[in-house]
């Protein structure tokens, strides 16, 4: 009797489709690959279907919808997420359409999915036949498209991988491995960030990460720490109130403020304490909910710094797949939080001192409309980078000062 024959898939196919399953779930891309790309060269591998598939998704499910009977929102998730990949591959990317056909067939099969294959074949091969799809306002909801019709520039870019961004710990002393150039953010160059260089392997494995020469921030994000600091006096203390990962709050420590940082979720914290023991500054964490309220007999700030939960679409070229999950109604949604978080935590800034209360959103109902309904500061500078002029995150902040 014939011994049957192994399917031979590649496992970074086999592990995309399982990410791509978890996100259909809720989960988040980022975390699942961590956890389920292979090591190897594989793992890139793995990366670049997963976040390629999420960034196209609108396109690729517009060039798949016309040779899918059922509807391509009827059939199975394992299904769904092996035709994505089949199609990314075959309009997206360098691999031959035979070969491109054959794994997902076989990834079908591997998933335990064997009943689909003969579906799967056919539909993949009906799109190998077709050209891509090139608008890419496809890949956003109806309702993004319209909010985002006048940045077809920025719309453009998110189909695409954007560029991995870090900050020095000291901007004199730069590690030349890792340095690609400057960073910037609505224009301008923002002091001591750089384009990460390409480079093979994890982030963290490049030179003078873990000795804490740098660590990974987008531009946006440095540029609005910043206006913090320049905001109050040398060394003033700072409080960040929604600090996790902790990016900002190693900007104003580096700066030489003294940081307390507060975020909701205990486990969240750990990752800043971790960043600052990896850079090498002192950073007081505690957890505190701040739509319940103030912390009673904490004392008040100079700055306070207040980068709000929000929609995140500014910064769905990172995280592609937040775009398919928000509602037309989420940015109005979350300025109900974003008001009580601010409120509270005004409560802390002293008379004279600063507030910075920032979004990475590009949405007037969790920015300006936000602040202008805070009593007791006015409104002293506004910045932002929505639509962003590079490869930047959309980022809005505003530098309000108490009277």
């Amino acid at each position: 009797m014939a011994t049957p024959q192994k399917h031979r898939v590649n496992p970074a196919r086999v592990a995309a489709a399982r990410v791509l399953l978890g996100v259909e779930e809720g989960a988040h891309s980022g975390s699942l690959l961590e956890q389920l790309a292979p090591h190897g060269r594989d793992r890139g591998l793995t990366w670049h279907l997963v976040l390629g598939v999420l960034r196209r998704q609108g396109r690729i499910d517009h060039a798949l919808s016309p040779h899918v009977r059922r509807g391509l929102h009827r059939l199975d998730p394992g299904v769904r997420a092996v035709l994505r990949l089949g199609a990314f591959e075959l309009h997206h990317s360098r691999t031959q359409d035979h070969a491109a056909v054959h794994q997902a067939v076989e990834l079908a099969r591997v998933l335990r999915m064997g009943r689909a294959s003969g579906l799967v074949n056919a539909v993949l091969r009906k799109v190998s036949r077709t050209e891509a799809p090139t608008d890419p306002f496809l890949d956003l909801p109806d309702w993004l498209r319209d909010r985002f019709s006048e940045w077809p520039d920025w719309v453009s870019k998110m189909g695409d991988p954007s560029p991995v961004c870090g900050v020095w710990r000291d901007a004199a002393a730069p590690v030349p491995a890792v340095d690609g150039g400057p960073a910037s953010a609505a224009g301008d160059v923002v002091p001591g960030a750089f384009t990460l260089a390409p480079g093979e392997g994890s982030v963290a494995d490049r030179p003078g990460f873990q000795d804490g020469a740098w660590w990974v921030m987008d531009p946006s994000s440095v540029a609005v720490a910043d206006l913090l600091h320049h905001a109050v006096s040398d060394n003033a203390p700072i409080l960040d109130t929604c600090a996790a990962p902790g990016g900002k709050s190693m900007r104003l420590a580096t700066q030489g403020h003294a940081v307390i940082a507060t975020d909701l979720e205990p486990g969240r914290l750990a990752l800043v304490d971790e960043a600052a023991a990896r850079i090498g500054v002192s950073v007081d964490t505690r957890a505190h909910d701040w739509v319940a309220g103030t912390i009673p007999g904490l004392e008040q700030f100079s700055g306070v710094l207040v980068d709000a939960p929000c929609s995140a679409l500014g910064i769905v070229r990172r995280h592609p797949e937040i775009r398919w999950r928000r509602l037309a109604s989420d940015p109005a949604a979350m300025s109900i939080r974003q008001r009580q978080i601010l409120r509270n935590a005004s409560q802390h800034v002293m008379v004279g001192g600063a507030l910075v209360y920032s979004v990475c959103s590009p949405f007037p109902e969790e920015g300006a409309q936000v602040v202008a309904d805070l009593k007791g500061f006015e409104l002293e500078a506004s910045w932002s980078s929505a639509p962003p002029s590079g490869d930047e995150d959309a980022f809005q902040a505003f530098v309000l000062r108490r009277v």
